[in-house]
């Protein structure tokens, strides 16, 4: 009740339903405002916008609308949250998470792993790939965003969240030493429903456009509008869309 007044109405872009979104952080708004259908954060949403706007020839207006477009093949990077819910089973959507010393491809209770430093999908075998506040724990993003470009279809997309920084170069927070690891910055970790809490590896900055071009990607960063905002429950939101040339 504390946030009640900052609950806002709209359209959802991933169930496409008219929703309240709730508000139980305004500090860390992204990460909430649910939506009382399918229960997305703002930042599902925003990524949802943009998937829906790197597909228009398939008349995406939500995100379950890519439920019954079999042509495309999806990965999701993660097999949880509000996508997979929505999405459900489908052979043309594929869903995994991380797990320590699981190899890439094999499963375990059922959950198929990945590591995006090493994926197990053919070359140009995906037309999209969605990730939310990932690649800021991979050890080597760099290896990370290759293989994202090597399995993507000539005209795929990747459209993914990190938390970015706009005053800064992208920063590595640990320095290898031999067989060690050291931080370099004060150690940040993020709550990850499988693991538990999990390092900030990388902290990105105003760089990391002009790096996802060096790979041989178109990318742009969308942020959310106050007009957006406050029709679809985008609150201060930034998501990344890069389509592989």
């Amino acid at each position: 009740m504390r946030h009640a007044l900052q609950t806002r109405t709209g359209r959802c872009l991933v169930c496409g339903r008219r929703a309240l979104f709730l508000v139980t952080e305004p500090e860390h708004i992204r990460e909430n405002a649910w939506c009382v259908w399918c229960g997305s954060s703002a930042r599902s949403r925003h990524v949802a916008k943009c998937v829906g706007q790197s597909l228009p020839q398939h008349g995406v207006r939500c995100v379950r609308d890519l439920a019954a477009v079999h042509s495309l093949r999806i990965y999701n990077m993660s097999a949880r949250g509000c996508f997979a819910e929505i999405w459900g089973a489908r052979p043309h959507i594929t869903y995994s998470e991380y797990f320590d010393g699981v190899p890439s491809g094999d499963f375990r209770d059922g959950i198929l792993c990945q590591d995006v430093q090493s994926l197990s999908f053919d070359d140009c075998s995906i037309d999209l790939i969605v990730s939310e506040d990932v690649f800021e724990h991979v050890e080597d993003y760099r290896k990370g965003f290759w293989e994202i470009r090597r399995v993507l279809k000539p005209g795929g997309h990747h459209i993914f969240s990190v938390p970015i920084g706009f005053t800064h170069p992208t920063l590595a927070r640990f320095d290898t030493r031999g067989t060690c690891e050291v931080p370099c910055l004060p150690i940040e970790y993020h709550g990850d429903p499988i693991r538990g809490q999990v390092p900030v590896r990388t902290s990105f900055g105003y760089d990391l456009l002009g790096f996802l071009e060096s790979l041989g990607f178109e990318a742009s960063l969308e942020i959310s509008r106050y007009d957006e905002a406050r029709r679809f429950g985008t609150f201060d939101c930034a998501t990344f869309v890069t389509r592989k040339c």
